[in-house]
């Protein structure tokens, strides 16, 4: 748990530093058409302000920017090899970015203030994996089998995953972690929030399936009114 919300303070502290101009990776000005980004080795993915990234396994990284303006995408490496995809400023909601990456394996995954991280295609079991949201977004790990999840949502957002040997799950203040498989589940919800085993049929279904764009938060439950005494009158 203590390693997801790492990943949360991580994003937050991103969202405000200044990022050396040694680590920009300029994307060429190349319009609705697939551009490789070089980038160095990395370890963990994070999808900042919107968007979609689509994560897909092989022998050596590559990423490449498969829909959308390429020079609207921000590729940095922080914190030494944790690759973070985000708008560049001027860019808006409206330019929709997807983003492919390809990697033979990760152990960390973010979304902060919305956008959709999703695994697609066949990956070898991994064996352990941290996943944060914060302020909405999705993480979609269903076609990824991990041995042992830890999952955070914070504000707002969804993560799908199958664990098998053991679940660490944390919502706060609204959101939803859904599971399959039969791990050990510890969890803890604060303020509002779900999770829940997910049913078989929804195992395979599109994500699109089940609303437009992403995957509906349920609502957060509504918070009891404090009972009121009745102190009689003066």
């Amino acid at each position: 748990m203590r390693r997801s919300f790492r990943l949360i303070k991580t994003l937050k502290s991103a969202l405000v530093a200044v990022v050396p101009s040694a680590l920009l990776l300029a994307v060429p000005d190349l319009c609705r058409a697939q551009t490789v980004i070089p980038v160095a080795a990395f370890r963990s993915v994070t999808l900042q302000n919107g968007g979609e990234v689509i994560l897909r396994h092989g022998s050596r990284q590559q990423v490449t920017v498969v829909q959308g303006t390429a020079d609207c995408v921000e590729a940095t490496i922080e914190d030494g090899d944790r690759l973070v995809i985000d708008h560049r400023h001027g860019c808006t909601e409206g330019h929709r970015i997807t983003v492919e990456i390809v990697t033979p394996e990760v152990d960390g995954l973010a979304v902060m203030n919305g956008g959709t991280i999703r695994t697609s295609g066949d990956f070898p079991r991994q064996t352990d994996i941290a996943v944060a949201v914060e302020d909405g977004g999705t993480v979609d790990l269903r076609a990824m089998v991990v041995d042992r999840v830890t999952a955070a949502v914070h504000d707002g957002g969804r993560i799908m995953t199958r664990a098998e040997d053991a679940l660490t799950a944390q919502v706060a203040h609204g959101g939803a972690v859904t599971y399959w498989g039969s791990p050990r589940v510890t969890s803890a919800v604060d303020g509002g929030g779900v999770i829940a085993r997910g049913k078989p049929a929804d195992l395979d279904k599109p994500l699109d399936a089940f609303g437009i764009g992403n995957a509906p938060v349920p609502p957060v439950p509504p918070v009891a009114p404090a009972p009121v005494t009745n102190r009689g009158t003066l």
